[in-house]
């Protein structure tokens, strides 16, 4: 399995304001940043999209992305979402105001999309990958993903505070490789963590020894005015297999 974390900055830089993830040149998680993923034919290989949630920085770019990649064939892109974030899609980006609206398009003219809502604890098989969807815990319904090939699997729970049962299901997989887990604001705005519904470096370390087991934890969502800040908190604690996740790298498991 082949994992990248799209890149919404200049090259080179380390600040992500957008989230998106590529797994296998082919399955989407988020589309806050798919303008990253290079060239036109680049997104076009992108035929599944699964959204954690709502929020602007999860997708941003799927109404440009779909655009980009249409063709006209009728082999357009499938995206996946739990009820609310499909909802804002269909009112609050589709809707001929914000962007035009191509669901209603897509029902008199080959279509730029077909919506999916998924179920927490439901497979859904994607181009060979098997994504069971997991409720953690933001301020809006969201979704984290554990994502499985033949070989191995990850989880990327997304924006979350202190969350269960993700880590109750992770746990159950064998051959689970790595958590891409977020860690936003440093300790000093833990106030702020609360009410935005994320993590911190001291609940961050909290929050992995919940999955019972050494793993490979690979931290994103940093937020990029405290990015130095949150990543010495974390690093200090010298905690286990965590590292700082690299946007544009590929990661191979």
């Amino acid at each position: 399995m082949h994992v990248t974390i799209v890149p919404s900055s200049q090259p080179g830089q380390l600040s992500q304001l957008f989230t998106s993830y590529v797994v296998n040149g082919r399955v989407a998680i988020d589309a806050g940043c798919l303008d990253g993923v290079g060239s036109v034919e680049d997104m076009g290989r992108i035929k599944h999209v699964f959204l954690t949630h709502s929020h602007l920085d999860h997708v941003a770019t799927l109404g440009p992305f779909l655009d980009a990649v249409y063709d006209g064939s009728g082999d357009c892109v499938q995206i996946y979402g739990n009820a609310h974030t499909l909802d804002c899609l269909r009112k609050d980006i589709f809707n001929n105001r914000l962007y035009p609206d191509f669901l209603h398009i897509s029902t008199f003219r080959p279509p730029y999309l077909v919506l999916h809502e998924v179920m927490p604890g439901v497979a859904v098989v994607a181009d060979g990958l098997r994504v069971t969807p997991i409720e953690v815990d933001h301020v809006v319904p969201t979704l984290g993903f554990i994502i499985e090939d033949d070989h191995s699997a990850i989880v990327i729970p997304s924006d979350t505070a202190p969350t269960e049962a993700i880590w109750k299901e992770a746990a159950r997989r064998k051959s689970l490789a790595a958590v891409f887990l977020e860690c936003t604001f440093p300790n000093e705005m833990r106030w702020l963590a609360e009410i935005a519904r994320h993590l911190t470096p001291d609940l961050y370390a909290l929050e992995i020894v919940k999955l019972g087991r050494p793993m490979r934890f690979i931290t994103v969502h940093v937020h990029p005015r405290h990015r130095a800040i949150v990543e010495a908190e974390l690093l200090a604690k010298k905690l286990p297999g965590v590292e700082i996740g690299v946007p544009g790298k590929t990661y191979t498991f």
